[in-house]
């Protein structure tokens, strides 16, 4: 049997620090085997995410130099040209995209099953499908998959340009432009593998086999910075560019089917980004004028709960559809839930971190799904509100929403699996429980003590501080719970001393 070819792409790219990682894991998800990643010189924690990126997939991560070249385009060319260059004799294909630019097939996939059809082709343009902001107006941090859903239709003209993948020896040395290269037009092909009609990047709209889902807008938010770093260069301080492409009449949701692959791999990304940004605050401190080293003793394990809704029910790990349920323990033995549970430490009373243990160890799968929680973490980390008589409400550090317990309103499904998500601004009888202590689950003590009390008081030197004397690093859950327990004015200093790298958890 014939090997599947193999696929890299070549990305240019700057100041993508709330999507650069779902690009990533997206295209990874697609089969793409190695990434030419060229940074051109991102402020915002771009490059600090690509190098975590690293850890998990094969991404040759390069930064461009504009001291040397002025001209942003010919920076893309340079780099472009460069990616094909060592791409020969190691991939069949190589893609050229933009970090708004998602390749997204309709039969396939992924990326070396659809190229193994293209044996009589050197070069494939695949068609843009423009999507617009769906209505959304703040930067959003679930992937951008995810967030925009809606599209332009083809009466959009803009959606004429393609964006191509070539085979690297058979690529010339003239550059073109960014849509279209150096392969002679015999050998360009559509994706049903018609000839291209015209050496030329405006082609007929084809979204039947695959397309390139061009975010151009996204949020208002992005758009704002994207005229920032573009202004007086092909943008104007002006609504014209949003208005023009801000196109959403149809809704399509065929994407999401690959999130759950996206997610495993963002999953395996975001542990090496917290795990670098603690890193990097433990060192952010070598020497510090008139530090006092605390030593600090162990603190005790945290007592750990089971959790009881107001419907009686307790909170459960529902395997087969990898969603957080609650349910009585007879419905959950007969379909085989794991219980989760919720640990407490004594120095951080009012937060609770949510875990489940499977095959004997605590996060066994990849994250720990709440619904409305897009944080893809293996524990949960929650703000507990108390409300006296073992009355709790627990609401999630990024949205202030609370959980919910919420009847099976769904006939089809299982009768006693409830629902559970973390989307209630106020907390009402169905977001209350109480705690039930478990004296046969245990939850690992802190690797880091913490030397003072986490609360309103805190300081970013105490946050510091602790980071640099503790004698190991603290686990990630650690960190998240402290960040949990103040003030949120501190916990933006501390995400400002390591950009990006902590945007989906604080």
């Amino acid at each position: 049997m014939t090997a599947f070819p193999t696929v890299a792409i070549a990305l240019f790219v700057k100041n993508e620090f709330s999507d650069i990682a779902g690009w990533i894991a997206w295209h990874r998800a697609l089969g793409v085997k190695t990434f030419f990643i060229f940074d051109d010189h991102s402020s915002d924690g771009t490059w600090e995410i690509i190098q975590s990126a690293a850890a998990v997939c094969d991404i040759r991560a390069m930064r461009t130099d504009p001291l040397a070249e002025p001209d942003f385009y010919l920076r893309q060319r340079n780099s472009f040209m460069a990616a094909a260059e060592m791409a020969k004799g190691h991939y069949d294909w190589i893609g050229f995209l933009d970090g708004d630019e998602y390749v997204y097939l309709k039969h396939q996939d992924n990326l070396p099953e659809f190229f193994s059809k293209f044996q009589d082709a050197d070069a494939v343009a695949l068609s843009w499908r423009i999507y617009g902001s769906s209505g959304r107006v703040v930067r959003p941090k679930i992937t951008t998959v995810e967030a925009f859903t809606q599209h332009s239709t083809p009466d959009l003209g803009d959606n004429r340009l393609i964006k191509s993948f070539v085979r690297p020896e058979k690529m010339g040395s003239t550059y073109h432009n960014p849509h279209w290269y150096d392969i002679p037009v015999d050998r360009y092909v559509r994706p049903d593998g018609r000839p291209v009609n015209g050496q030329d990047a405006n082609q007929e709209i084809d979204w039947n086999d695959a397309f390139v889902m061009h975010y151009i807008c996204r949020s208002m938010e992005h758009y704002i910075q994207r005229i920032k770093r573009r202004l007086n260069a092909d943008l104007s301080d002006s609504a014209v560019y949003w208005q023009h492409f801000d196109r959403n009449e149809v809704g399509d949701h065929e994407p999401l089917r690959l999130m759950p692959k996206v997610h495993d791999l963002l999953h395996d990304i975001y542990r090496v980004m917290i795990g670098r940004a603690i890193a990097s605050l433990r060192n952010t401190w070598d020497k510090i004028e008139g530090k006092n080293v605390v030593n600090v003793g162990a603190e005790k394990s945290p007592d750990v709960y089971q959790i009881k809704s107001h419907f009686g029910t307790t909170l459960y790990f529902l395997r087969q559809e990898n969603r957080i349920v609650h349910s009585t323990q007879e419905i959950a033995d007969q379909h085989d839930m794991l219980p989760v549970y919720g640990a407490i430490q004594e120095k951080t009373p009012n937060v609770i971190t949510f875990f489940y243990i499977e095959d004997g160890e605590i996060g066994h799968r990849r994250s720990l799904p709440m619904q409305y929680d897009n944080r893809l973490a293996a524990e949960l980390v929650y703000n507990l509100r108390a409300f006296g008589d073992n009355r709790f409400a627990a609401y999630n550090p990024l949205t202030n929403l609370h959980i919910v317990f919420i009847p099976n309103p769904n006939p089809e499904q299982p009768q006693g699996i409830e629902f559970v998500a973390a989307e209630r601004r106020e907390a009402g009888e169905w977001e209350m429980f109480s705690l039930e202590k478990v004296e046969s689950v245990s939850y690992p003590a802190s690797l880091a003590p913490l030397p003072f009390t986490p609360g309103n008081n805190t300081t970013i030197d105490e946050i510091l501080m602790w980071l640099v004397d503790a004698p190991v690093a603290p686990r990630a859950e650690e960190f998240l719970r402290v960040l949990a327990s103040i003030p949120t004015s501190v916990r933006e200093q501390v995400v400002q001393r390591v950009p990006g790298l902590l945007w989906t958890f604080v």
